[in-house]
């Protein structure tokens, strides 16, 4: 009951986008559209213009209306906070202990996913909201989640861009341990991008990769920007929503992931794992 309720959340996120794109027929986002500083400053700064629940989720979201200097906005305010290291029982029967379901992992989901270069993931911003704490992301147009994608039988033009922008996500979800990825929060945009939200579940303390068999192939600029990744850089954007032994975890997938890649090249060649 409680991941079809979140999953109904991801819909309803993904509707609402996707008909406030069609009311206002605008053209596509491009990442500055909806990542960066301007952007961080608008989620913290602007007027509330309304908040208002979206019905729908555990995590209880708020749909906001902004306002600054003339320009309105939309975005989800979340302020879950269940990181009581309880046990928690999936779907499948699988359990995990160390659970954690968090509005503190949406904002090193941002700051990780700018630092690599991914380009996917909305700003996302600390900011209260009525007297709550949480996170603020921004509203993203989309064309549809991958749930409706696959329901309405919609393929992509080009396939080999569409598996590598899978490959990629898989790579960023090992990265930061998410175990909650599924295709009602991976947004789509006109142009078959993606647009990645929910990542509460995110930034396990697991030095390990969760499923390395996944990752197949590895774009060359992805894997550089893993290198960026530095533990006192990320203490110092994220420590304050991350414990370290998070961050000792994610900086030990990241090593794992480069030595997978190189292990994969000297396999089969570079020709066959890169792109």
């Amino acid at each position: 009951m409680q991941l079809f309720v979140r999953s109904a959340f991801v819909v309803a996120c993904a509707t609402l986008a996707f008909s406030n794109l069609a009311a206002q027929s605008q053209p596509l986002e491009t990442k500055t559209d909806y990542q960066g500083e301007a952007h961080e400053t608008f989620l913290k700064k602007a007027k509330i213009v309304s908040a208002k629940d979206l019905g729908v989720g555990v995590t209880l979201p708020k749909k906001l209306t902004l306002e600054m200097n003339g320009v309105t906005r939309n975005a989800v305010f979340k302020s879950i906070d269940d990181s009581k290291g309880r046990m928690a029982t999936y779907a499948k029967g699988q359990g995990e202990v160390a659970f954690q379901d968090s509005w503190q992992c949406e904002i090193p989901g941002y700051v990780v996913d700018m630092i690599i270069g991914l380009g996917w993931v909305p700003a996302t911003v600390e900011r209260t909201v009525n007297g709550e704490t949480g996170s603020v992301q921004l509203w993203i147009q989309s064309r549809f989640s991958e749930a409706e994608r696959n329901k309405q039988g919609v393929n992509p033009t080009d396939t080999v861009q569409w598996r590598r922008n899978v490959l990629k996500m898989r790579l960023f979800d090992e990265l930061i341990y998410n175990v909650d990825r599924h295709a009602n929060n991976v947004l789509i945009t006109e142009d078959f991008d993606l647009r990645l939200i929910d990542h509460s579940r995110a930034f396990r303390p697991y030095d390990k990769l969760k499923s390395p068999e996944v990752l197949t192939q590895f774009s060359r600029e992805l894997l550089e920007g893993l290198k960026k990744l530095e533990y006192q850089d990320l203490r110092k954007k994220v420590g304050r929503y991350l414990q370290n032994g998070q961050i000792q975890a994610l900086i030990k997938r990241r090593d794992l992931i480069l030595a997978l890649a190189d292990k994969l090249v000297l396999e089969r060649g570079a020709a066959a794992v890169l792109y």
